[in-house]
């Protein structure tokens, strides 16, 4: 499934790129509508940076061609200053100049008027650090003032690579607050690579997912999270568990014995025994914090669930019931 769709105000035709002897993005298709938030995601390895660098202009295809607002995206090969004007890219490496205060470090950079400046310092929660040095900053405050430092560039699309992965909690929440403040308050635009499940799920609107530089599987995030390609996509994006027993799977529509079903741990709903579609033995339960995780064994299979309470009791026996529009039928071994 190397190719998503045509058209849109960003689009990109058939992108090849290889590096030495391996072909690090093969033939990818995809294109992005105005305001979306688009989310790319791929284990390590799968060509999801290299494409994004490609889309922005910073690396050369090798085939294929991108279009911004109606116009091709040239490479680095082809300009003298690598990069679309109107593209801001933040990779996972970004460097802030030393021995600058953050206020003549963004001025530096800047090219909206101070009202719109001030905006997007006031979206991205970074003012009261512009009289600091660019030293004194944390990682967190660090990635701030480097998005600002981008937005202030007058972009109208935002890429950013893996913006989460460096993160502590704390940090990684606020980043997320203010990207979706900057997409209400100017309208940006955002591609993101993006690696956690968790992460994935709560920020984007449409999802794109890469396996050995070709594009696999697109749509929804609650879609592909319910009902992923394969395992891999399904690990990609969260805890699932794959089931065999036969008399949960004669339940299910298209069930047959020797197939498998995949399923999420909030799928399940706690039941009287015998009232479910499946009657399971409480083997362990784990608190969440939020929720508590139960593992339990059905037949030869075991599977974990979420509930809020941890009133399950190690050894009982308890009936299930399953959310059959959220499991996925996967076929035979």
């Amino acid at each position: 499934m190397g190719k998503e769709t045509d058209g849109g105000w960003l689009s990109a035709e058939g992108l090849c790129r290889r590096h030495g002897d391996r072909t690090v993005v093969d033939g990818v298709s995809l294109r992005m509508d105005r305001g979306e938030r688009l989310a790319v995601a791929g284990a390590s390895g799968s060509g999801k940076s290299t494409l994004m660098r490609m889309v922005s202009g910073l690396e050369q295809p090798d085939a294929g061609t991108v279009r911004f607002e109606g116009r091709r995206v040239r490479g680095p090969l082809e300009t003298l200053v690598p990069g679309h004007p109107g593209i801001a890219y933040l990779g996972q490496h970004f460097e802030l100049r030393k021995n600058y205060r953050v206020s003549d470090e963004l001025a530096a950079w800047s090219l909206v008027p101070p009202n719109e400046s001030d905006a997007i310092y006031e979206a991205c929660r970074i003012g009261p650090y512009l009289p600091r040095w660019t030293h004194q900053l944390s990682g967190g405050e660090r990635q701030r003032i480097a998005l600002a430092r981008a937005l202030v560039t007058d972009p109208r699309l935002l890429i950013l690579d893996e913006p989460f992965s460096n993160l502590d909690a704390v940090h990684k929440e606020i980043l997320k607050e203010v990207l979706l403040d900057l997409q209400q308050r100017i309208g940006i635009s955002c591609l993101m690579v993006l690696h956690e499940g968790a992460d994935i799920l709560s920020w984007a609107e449409r999802l794109l997912v890469m396996r050995e530089g070709r594009l696999v599987q697109s749509g929804r995030p609650r879609d592909l999270y319910f009902h992923p390609l394969d395992e891999d996509v399904a690990g990609l994006l969260g805890t699932y568990d794959v089931l065999t027993a036969h008399d949960l799977l004669e339940r299910v529509p298209g069930g047959a014995v020797g197939g498998r079903l995949l399923v999420r741990p909030s799928s399940w709903e706690v039941v009287a025994p015998g009232l479910g579609h499946v009657d399971a033995v409480v083997e362990e339960l784990r608190f969440m914090g939020p929720f508590h995780q139960a593992l339990l064994r059905v037949g030869t299979d075991r599977l974990r669930i979420h509930v809020t309470h941890g009133y399950l009791v190690p050894g009982t026996v308890m009936g299930l019931r399953i959310r059959l529009s959220d499991c996925h039928l996967l076929p035979p071994v």
